[in-house]
């Protein structure tokens, strides 16, 4: 197996994943990459600026008091 990495933001090579896509022995897969809110999220869960409720109760009653439920 060979893995190729093809940046689709040129005209050419659009055209050449649309060709690779007509081949029978051609398997796409397509990644997608994570969005900027996602990867400051992760972030933020690694270096620990997280916060920690004792209860699903205590972490629904902060959201509710959040949102002026």
């Amino acid at each position: 197996m060979t893995t190729i990495v093809i940046n689709e933001k040129s005209v050419g090579a659009k055209k050449l994943v649309e060709y690779l896509r007509t081949q029978p022995f051609v398997t796409i897969v397509e990644e997608k990459s994570p969005t900027a809110s996602l990867l400051k999220s992760m972030e933020e869960a690694e270096t620990g600026k997280t916060t920690e409720y004792n209860s699903t109760e205590e972490l629904f009653s902060k959201l509710r008091k959040k949102g002026n439920v």
